[in-house]
């Protein structure tokens, strides 16, 4: 990398964004100038699709043709979500990932405080047919002597059998942070008093 051009490489992505950074300052206006109106597109859409209230950060979008297109959502100002994973089509897949931090000692096996979160989360409901199974996976998550983590990785599929289209069915943030929080009070009321 040419250290010479950082500080031109710094304001471009200060102005355009991270997309910009291995382009010339002309590239990215014409991208800007040619597709902004996209951009101001999505912003709507994920905004009503996902909520009004947060900001979010769009990377990593790809499409394998053009039956299915994915991309990495990062909302911001939510209390547990990390991030999305969504691959509009149908069925539109959405991989919520969360990782819920615990200090201390637990006053069960964590396995046994897995296997309660995975047992009680089969009977949340958030207004969803059951053609729109949420399926949580905790393989990830890790305890040691200090405490530990549960790492939460939620996968909803919402299908649109009915001509809908691909917002259809999704959740907000709001609805996925209030499934979230349900498995952070499940491991808060184990903590050792």
């Amino acid at each position: 990398m040419d250290i010479s051009k950082q500080p031109e490489r710094d304001n471009r992505i200060k102005k355009y964004g991270y997309w910009a950074m291995n382009i010339s300052d002309t590239e990215a206006e014409k991208i800007v100038h040619g597709y902004g109106e996209v951009a101001h597109l999505f912003k709507g859409i994920f905004e009503n699709a996902f909520g009004k209230k947060y900001s979010y950060r769009v990377v990593d979008t790809e499409g394998e043709d053009l039956q299915d297109f994915f991309c990495r959502i990062y909302p911001e100002g939510n209390t547990h979500l990390n991030e999305m994973g969504v691959t509009f089509g149908n069925p539109t897949t959405i991989m919520a990932e969360a990782s819920l931090e615990y200090k201390g000692q637990l006053d069960c096996d964590f396995g046994d405080l897995l296997d309660e979160i995975h047992r009680e989360s089969n009977d949340w409901e958030y207004g969803y047919d059951q053609d729109t199974p949420w399926e949580l996976n905790l393989d990830n998550s890790e305890e040691d002597d200090d405490g530990g983590f549960v790492s939460c990785m939620l996968q909803i599929t919402a299908y649109h059998s009915d001509g809908g289209h691909v917002f259809q069915d999704l959740p907000t943030v709001d609805e996925l942070d209030e499934y979230f929080e349900n498995v952070n009070k499940i491991i808060n009321s184990h903590k050792k008093k």
